[in-house]
């Protein structure tokens, strides 16, 4: 029940929110955000560091939701409301809000017994990695110039 109900409220508040006539520019950071997805996942079926619980739900399922339901909806407001001015100072405290964000419902997985770390994993370990994430979903969105598909 746990994951139906995120899949909810993740694409309402998404449909609520989301600009979708920006879908050109934004979709395709989606897609590189869902294969990074992936490849973490594969990543952790050799490097087991982090793993989703539920009884009687197929953990492909529980992947795959990442990959097709937090993933492409996060990513996608995340560009959408990228600050106009950019500065670092912008920029660190945009990135500084979404980090949190991303950790504190990854908390919630754990508290709530829905997923688990191993192997000395941490919360910092996925606080560090989400920080690179969204730089890299920035500098994707950037360098491919992919606003200009909006104007």
């Amino acid at each position: 029940m746990f994951y139906i109900l995120r899949f909810i409220i993740v694409w309402s508040i998404w449909l609520i929110l989301a600009d979708r006539r920006r879908w050109k520019e934004i979709l395709p950071v989606c897609i590189f955000a869902s294969f990074l997805g992936v490849v973490s996942d594969i990543l952790v079926e050799h490097y087991p560091y982090w793993e989703y619980l539920c009884d009687g739900v197929p953990p492909l399922f529980l992947e795959l939701g990442d990959e097709f339901e937090i993933f492409p909806a996060a990513t996608y407001l995340f560009i959408q409301w990228l600050p106009k001015q950019q500065s670092i100072w912008n920029m660190l405290f945009y990135w500084f809000l979404w980090t949190t964000l991303a950790i504190l419902i990854e908390y919630i997985h754990l508290i709530t017994g829905h997923m688990e770390h191993s192997f000395g994993w941490t919360l910092w370990h996925s606080y560090i990695a989400d920080w690179i994430l969204f730089w890299l979903f920035y500098e994707f969105h950037k360098v491919l110039g992919l606003r200009k598909l909006s104007c």
